[in-house]
């Protein structure tokens, strides 16, 4: 009897045991969804985490990606994640205008910038990756439902034109010019624009039918758009930033083997910002020589030129923040935590 009771325990253990070395070899696959094309540097980066993930976890962590929009609409993007359709996603906050108001401080004019005036010079997009990863606790809250891997800041968005450049607010009187959020479109405001509403993908055909003058952008986004024949001027201002984060399912990473979580985190946060971010600013560089090649107009402004658009911009931060505040949220705070951080940058 003794016999047989050892053995059937000796048995469950053995069962237990091999049922746990199958749960860790098992391959787990997370779905990732974008909505950026395949040519843009971001797909490409999550190929190359994707590769280092399946590499340090022995094949058993693997990406599906899955870009261009094709699990569901740019504004669907961080819903996706966090209803569990996608395991993970990447998202631009501007596509959802008021759902995330502490992230939109980022967003205020020159919010990344360390001086102001004639002077301004904003981080690139490296260093404000990193910051605003590192601020990511601040911001948990108000993405809900996910874990947020890491952000990306952009503080290099200018005006850019299918005509001559303007080189002040009196020459965007009357003009209809794409915004991507609340802040972009008050800025727009600001300066005498019309502000409109279009997606990335249609933005190269409203240019060159003249649907719109111009749009806020950025370098990197006009070339993986294609949009070299649309494009004729830019007017370099890096008046604001545009913002993206990597969401994960929080329940998807929750149910991951502890191991599997950490590589996910070691993989991602401030350094991992920092890095992405650094192909931003190299994507950045080789858009803007993609339309100089193109003979697009892009003329060096003056520190007046540049202090007067700065200047008609300065209310919408002070205003923006009060009505962050009138919902509770503690705005200011957030907004001179990131300035001083900014502000020490190296």
């Amino acid at each position: 009897m003794k016999r047989g009771v050892i053995g059937a325990v000796l048995g469950a253990a053995l069962a237990v045991s091999l049922a746990s070395v199958g749960a860790i070899a098992q391959t787990i696959e997370l779905k990732v969804s974008h909505y950026l094309p395949p040519n843009h540097q971001m797909h490409k980066q999550l190929e190359a985490w994707g590769a280092e993930l399946a590499q340090r976890s022995n094949g058993r962590l693997k990406l599906a990606i899955f870009p261009a929009a094709q699990m569901g609409p740019m504004p669907r993007q961080y819903d996706l994640a966090r209803t569990g359709v996608a395991d993970i996603a990447f998202f631009l906050h501007g596509a959802l205008p008021g759902r995330f108001p502490l992230t939109e401080i980022s967003h205020l004019p020159y919010a990344f910038n360390r001086s102001e005036g004639a002077s301004a010079k904003a981080l690139s997009t490296a260093e404000a990756s990193g910051i605003l990863t590192e601020l990511s606790g601040k911001l948990a809250a108000e993405h809900e439902g996910t874990k947020p891997l890491y952000f990306i800041a952009t503080p290099t968005l200018s005006l850019f034109f299918n005509r001559p450049a303007v080189k002040s607010p009196a020459g965007m009187r009357g003009l209809r010019m794409r915004h991507n959020g609340p802040i972009a479109s008050a800025m727009l405001e600001a300066w005498g624009a019309t502000p409109a509403a279009v997606p990335p993908a249609e933005l190269a055909d409203s240019l060159s039918k003249g649907t719109i003058a111009g749009m806020f952008f950025n370098y990197e986004a006009a070339k993986s758009f294609q949009m070299a024949e649309s494009v004729k001027s830019v007017t370099q201002l890096d008046a604001a930033a545009g913002t993206f984060a990597l969401v994960m399912n929080a329940e998807k990473y929750k149910s991951l083997p502890e191991d599997l979580r950490k590589l996910i985190d070691d993989t991602t946060g401030p350094a991992a910002a920092r890095k992405v971010g650094a192909i931003y600013d190299q994507a950045e560089a080789e858009g803007r020589a993609y339309l100089r090649a193109a003979n697009a107009e892009i003329p060096e402004l003056s520190g007046a030129e540049r202090a007067a658009f700065e200047e008609l911009a300065k209310p919408i931060t002070a205003s923006f923040i009060a009505r962050v505040e009138a919902k509770g949220i503690k705005a200011k705070p957030f907004y001179d935590e990131l300035r001083a951080a900014v502000g020490a940058a190296k």
